[in-house]
């Protein structure tokens, strides 16, 4: 018979936590405000690459809200287009579908995204393609809501041909996937602040 796992608390490390929850909280604010491409190292782009890989999505794209909590920013996207998004577009929360993932905090899963009324069709237009099916779900670090990770599959405007479309199978693939990206980028987090990154 296997043994639990029992880690039992440390009353010494209670009169620290405060400070050490304070500190993940400015720490997570500075990769929410701006810094997050710094932050957003190799290991966790391979994970999110991979992830969008097994469900074969044609890209993804890591939103971020902006520090007024107005716009949502993308900060990483694995596309070919990704240097006319990330830091230069805004996608407001009073529109679009990825928006309404923030409104409601729950993941959606879309296969006709140009059918919908509720698509913002700026960027799609910007870049001369269609978004035809469309997985987003909620990013959260640190206890609080910062974002939505959003994967698509597109097709060039004027094209015939449309791309399958996204099955549960893979909605609950790309939450796996950013469950296991928020625990990384908490762990890294804590790893700064007590001042132990590196140390292995």
């Amino acid at each position: 018979m296997s043994e639990r796992f029992a880690l039992l608390n440390d009353d010494r490390l209670n009169a620290i936590r405060p400070i050490i929850t304070a500190r993940l909280q400015e720490a997570a604010g500075l990769v929410g405000g701006g810094a997050f491409e710094e932050f957003f190292d190799g290991t966790m782009q391979a994970l999110l690459r991979d992830g969008l890989n097994r469900i074969g999505a044609h890209e993804g794209t890591v939103w971020l809200l902006d520090p007024t909590r107005t716009f949502l920013m993308p900060r990483f996207n694995t596309g070919p287009n990704s240097s006319e998004l990330v830091g230069r577009f805004r996608q407001s929360l009073r529109s679009g579908m990825i928006s309404m993932v923030v409104a409601t905090e729950q993941p959606i899963c879309e296969n006709e995204v140009q059918k919908n009324q509720q698509q913002d069709k700026t960027l799609d237009r910007q870049l001369g393609l269609l978004t035809c099916t469309m997985i987003a779900v909620p990013f959260y670090f640190t206890g609080e809501m910062r974002g939505v990770v959003s994967a698509v599959r597109l097709k060039a405007a004027g094209a015939a041909d449309e791309p399958a479309g996204f099955g549960l199978e893979d909605l609950e693939a790309l939450q796996l996937a950013t469950t296991v990206l928020t625990r990384m980028i908490e762990y890294r987090l804590l790893s700064l602040v007590l001042g132990r990154e590196g140390l292995g």
